[in-house]
């Protein structure tokens, strides 16, 4: 029983997630012909989710490989 609510649990919080995923990929920007078109277009709204997605990717803040983080010491002692 209870691992059949965690599951239910789980599936909805992906669901909520993908939905929210969608939604902000397409954004409120576009008019209405181009959102349909979109919504109609399967390939071109994967292209348009992956272009949101990689301009969004520098702005979170994670992990740098080690080569990149050596270049900012660098670049910082530089400029110092």
């Amino acid at each position: 029983m209870k691992d059949r609510a965690l599951r239910r649990h789980q599936e909805f919080k992906v669901k909520k997630r993908s939905i929210e995923t969608y939604e902000n990929c397409i954004g409120d920007d576009l008019p209405e012909a181009e959102l349909q078109e979109l919504e109609n277009n399967v390939e071109k709204l994967r292209k348009v989710c992956v272009a949101n997605q990689m301009s969004e990717a520098p702005q979170k803040a994670g992990k740098k490989p080690l080569r990149e983080l050596k270049h900012d010491i660098s670049m910082k002692e530089q400029l110092s």
